[in-house]
């Protein structure tokens, strides 16, 4: 009688101990794979954005009218890019009478190792167009001077247009090119100064 006892007692402890083992595998296994999910939610989730203002150069009248906005953005240069094109191609807020092309969009921003600036615009950006010479400069200065006063380690800026290179956006300036050296050329105090010396 007391070999069976033992025997009985032999086995629940082999039950209690495989229990506990099973147990601990099991639990071990649905911990490791909560950590798993909790770190994939961690890396899906959005970066955070900042309120920053930025400084925008719309082309209004023949003269450039400096807007600052405060927008909602990730802080990379990228997002600040795309943002600062954004509000550009909106126009401005005080004013109606903005030259800039209706309906135009971005369609992509890139940066190259020559800290060169593309800037992919849809077509209604060139087919959109109406002006002369001085309202296609304004269009090209104000989004050059947009872009380098909210951006840190730009070179130069290009404009595609549905990511391809464009001759001109009115007829009037050559665009095959970056546009500092096109939009560093002062065309208003040129033309105000050829004014007053014809009067």
């Amino acid at each position: 009688m007391s070999s069976r006892r033992l025997l009985i007692i032999s086995i629940f402890a082999l039950l209690f101990v495989g229990g506990l083992a099973a147990g601990y595998i099991y639990f071990s296994k649905t911990y490791s794979k909560e950590v798993t999910v909790s770190e994939e939610r961690i890396d899906i989730l959005p970066k955070t954005e900042d309120l920053i203002f930025l400084k925008i150069y719309y082309p209004v009248e023949n003269r450039l009218l400096i807007e600052e906005k405060g927008v909602q953005v990730r802080t990379t240069q990228m997002a600040i890019a795309q943002k600062v094109v954004e509000e550009f191609l909106k126009g401005p807020a005080i004013s109606h009478s903005s030259e800039i092309p209706k309906n135009a969009k971005v369609l992509g921003i890139y940066r190259d190792a020559d800290r060169i600036l593309y800037i992919d615009l849809s077509e209604e950006f060139r087919r959109n167009f109406q002006g002369d010479a001085l309202t296609e400069y304004l269009i090209l200065k104000g989004l050059y001077d947009s872009l380098t006063s909210n951006l840190n380690d730009l070179e130069d800026i290009k404009i595609l247009i549905e990511g391809r290179e464009i001759e001109t956006l009115g007829g009037h300036f050559f665009l095959s090119y970056p546009l500092k050296s096109l939009v560093s050329y002062d065309l208003i105090k040129s033309k105000v100064e050829k004014e007053d010396s014809n009067n």
